[in-house]
C-alpha cells in the first residue's frame, strides 16, 4: 500500500442486509467507504489505487482492531459504538466483516454509472453512516445529480444476474450433473486435434466476423431506452426462429456460421463445436462442485425445501422495486419500507413460479416507467465533475 488508507478515509457506512433493514442474528457486516488518496498517488503513473479490500472473520465484535482495515472502523471517534448500541442485530453478528474502501474517483465513477451497490452509498440512512467528514457530506448534498434513467438498465441487469443464479442453482437442485464429463462423452480423442493456440486464433477470427454482423450498429443513434431493448429482443427472437434453434443455442449456431464463412471444413467445424461443448460442460461441472463445497448450510436447507435460492429471490425483487422507485419517484430508498415482505420471500413465501411471475410483472413496470420518467437520460456528469473537483 502506497499510503495510510485510514488517515485518508472520508466515509464509512454499513451496507447490505443491515442497511436494507433485513438483517437477522448472525448476518455478516458489510462496510463500504471512500478515501481520497494523497496527491502523489493520484498523479502517479505507477502508484495506482482504486480500492482496498479486507474480509476478516472475527470471533466476536469487540474492542481493538483485528487488522489495520477493521481498525479504520473502530478508530474514528464517531464510528461504530453508537451504531452497535442502537442495533441489537448488529451486536449479535457472528463477526464476519467485509470491508471495501474505494478511492473517491472510482466511487463517483461507479455511482455515475448507476452501479446499485455503490449508488446506494450516497443514499444511506443516517443511522447506517459510521463516519463521514465534510467532504463526503458535500458530495451527498448533490447526490440527486447521479440519478438518471440509466438505473433501469443497471438495476434490471443486477436483478437478471440474481435470476440467472436462481435458475442455475435450481437446475443443480433438481437435475444435478450425474458424473464428471470426459472427452469421450463428446466423441473427442484424449488429446485435442486442434492445439490451444490454433483454437484461440480461430475464435478470434470468428469473433471479428460475427462482430461485423451486429444488428445494433448505429441503432443507439436513433433509438434508446425501452424502444431499443424491445427491438433487440425481437431481432434475437427472429434470429432464433430463422436458424431453427432455441435461444440457448443461438450463439453457438451463429458461431458455426461465422466459422464456416472463413472456409473451415465440416470436420474441423465438428471438432471445434465438440471442444466448445466439452469445455462448457467442464466449466459447468466445476461450478457445480464448487457450489456444493461452499454452500452455506442454512441457505442449503432453504434451497432444499423450496428448490431455489430464496436469498437471491429477495434480492431480485428488492433490486427491481428499487429501480422502479427511482424512475417513478426520483428517490433511492436503501432502508426498505417493504423489508418484511422481502424477508418473507427469503423465507419461501413465493414459489418458483410465483417468483418468476412477480419478477416479470415488476420488470414490465420498470420498462414502462423508464419511458415516462422525469429523470434525465444520463447522470449530469459535468455537474458531478464540478462537485468532485471541489471535494478533491
Amino acid at each position: 500500500m502506497h499510503f495510510d488508507v485510514d488517515a485518508h478515509t472520508i466515509f464509512l457506512g454499513v451496507t447490505g442486509s443491515h442497511a436494507y433493514g433485513m438483517a437477522r442474528a448472525g448476518s455478516d457486516v458489510d462496510v463500504r467507504g471512500a478515501c481520497i488518496p494523497p496527491r502523489e498517488v493520484r498523479d502517479s503513473h505507477y502508484k495506482v489505487f482504486e480500492q482496498f479490500l479486507v474480509s476478516e472473520q472475527r470471533g466476536a465484535w469487540g474492542p481493538g482492531p483485528a487488522t489495520q482495515a477493521v481498525e479504520v472502523i473502530l478508530r474514528h471517534p464517531t464510528a461504530g459504538d453508537s451504531y452497535r448500541q442502537s442495533d441489537p442485530v448488529f451486536r449479535r453478528t457472528n463477526g464476519a466483516v467485509d470491508l471495501c474502501i474505494y478511492s473517491l474517483n472510482k466511487l463517483v465513477t461507479l455511482a455515475a454509472n448507476n452501479n446499485p451497490n455503490v449508488l446506494e452509498l450516497l443514499f444511506l440512512d443516517e443511522r447506517d453512516v459510521l463516519y463521514a467528514d465534510d467532504r463526503w457530506r458535500r458530495l451527498v448534498e448533490q447526490r440527486d445529480l447521479f440519478l438518471s434513467r440509466k438505473c433501469k438498465h443497471t438495476y434490471l441487469g443486477y436483478a437478471h444476474a440474481q435470476l440467472k443464479r436462481i435458475k442455475g442453482h435450481r437446475e443443480w437442485l433438481l437435475h444435478p450433473p450425474e458424473h464428471e464429463p470426459t472427452r469421450r462423452d463428446f466423441d473427442l480423442p484424449e488429446e485435442s486435434v486442434l492445439p490451444a493456440d490454433v483454437r484461440n486464433q480461430i475464435d478470434e477470427a470468428v469473433k471479428r466476423i460475427v462482430g461485423g454482423w451486429r444488428v445494433d450498429d448505429g441503432l443507439e443513434d436513433v433509438l434508446s431506452g425501452a424502444t431499443l431493448d424491445v427491438l433487440m429482443g425481437r431481432l434475437r427472437d427472429f434470429h432464433a426462429t430463422l436458424l431453427a434453434c432455441s435461444e440457448g443455442l443461438l450463439d453457438e449456431k451463429i458461431y458455426e456460421i461465422g466459422a464456416a464463412s472463413i472456409g473451415l471444413s465440416k470436420d474441423v467445424l465438428y471438432a471445434i463445436r465438440q471442444e466448445r461443448r466439452y469445455r462448457a460442460a467442464r466449466k459447468h461441472w466445476e461450478q457445480y462442485q464448487r457450489w456444493v463445497r461452499e454452500r452455506n448450510p442454512a441457505r442449503a436447507e432453504l434451497e432444499a425445501k423450496y428448490h431455489m435460492d430464496t436469498k437471491h429471490a429477495s434480492h431480485l425483487i428488492r433490486l427491481m422495486k428499487t429501480g422502479y422507485e427511482i424512475l417513478t419517484e426520483g428517490v433511492l430508498r436503501v432502508r426498505r419500507p417493504d423489508a418484511e415482505e422481502l424477508l418473507a420471500i427469503r423465507d419461501g413465501a413465493l414459489s418458483y413460479d410465483q417468483l418468476i411471475e412477480e419478477a416479470e410483472r415488476i420488470e414490465r413496470a420498470v420498462i414502462e416507467a423508464e419511458t415516462t420518467s422525469r429523470l434525465p437520460r444520463s447522470p449530469q456528469v459535468e455537474k458531478i465533475d464540478e462537485v468532485l473537483l471541489s471535494v478533491l
